[in-house]
């Protein structure tokens, strides 16, 4: 790894923007991104309608009906911020154009319709969803993009050699200390 940056927005802010800008409670508004959400307008968009639930209210006929662009119209300009973000902070670097032509999204907003062709767009690269490497162990519901940093900071951990603990450490925390010490350290060089 040359350089390593991170971007403090995400699939939560999205999230919180679709709750505010449709007075919609956030499980709801978190459920409507994940069925409904995409990144870019669709022509079906304007035709196709969304039930929206509003806070406070418990019955379905209270509902508001939206059309799916409405949607999309909150979702999309939360990405373009978050990609010209990444794409100021990797310019800044100076690693922007070294860094070649090729990104990989992670995270669960990296599922939505379009993030893909909106990211390569905004960031004149090439652009692949990271899916994680199995790891023996971990359920089913983890392979997707959501967990891929997590599952890849787990096998990176697995390939490193161990470093031996310091002097006076007893044999059990020399085999779990050393690996957290070298996580953690790894961690504070590269965030």
């Amino acid at each position: 790894m040359v350089y390593c940056d991170s971007v403090s927005i995400g699939g939560n802010h999205i999230t919180n923007d679709i709750a505010r800008g449709l007075s919609t409670p956030l499980a709801h508004a978190e459920r409507m991104k994940t069925l409904y959400g995409s990144a870019l307008a669709s022509p079906s968009d304007e035709r196709e309608m969304i039930d929206v639930p509003q806070v406070g209210e418990s019955d379905a006929d209270s509902a508001n009906h939206i059309p799916r662009s409405m949607l999309t119209g909150i979702i999309q300009p939360r990405l373009e911020e978050t990609f010209e973000l990444v794409r100021d902070r990797m310019e800044a670097s100076g690693y922007g154009r070294l860094a070649g032509r090729r990104v990989v999204l992670t995270g669960g907003a990296a599922q939505l319709n379009g993030a893909r062709e909106l990211a390569a767009r905004m960031l004149d690269k090439q652009v692949r969803v990271g899916q994680p490497v199995r790891l023996t162990g971990l359920a089913e519901a983890t392979g997707g993009p959501a967990f891929s940093t997590c599952a890849g900071l787990l096998a990176y951990s697995q390939i490193s050699p161990l470093e031996a603990a310091g002097a006076g450490d007893d044999a059990g925390q020399a085999a779990g200390g050393g690996q957290f010490r070298r996580f953690g350290r790894w961690l504070k060089e590269n965030f």
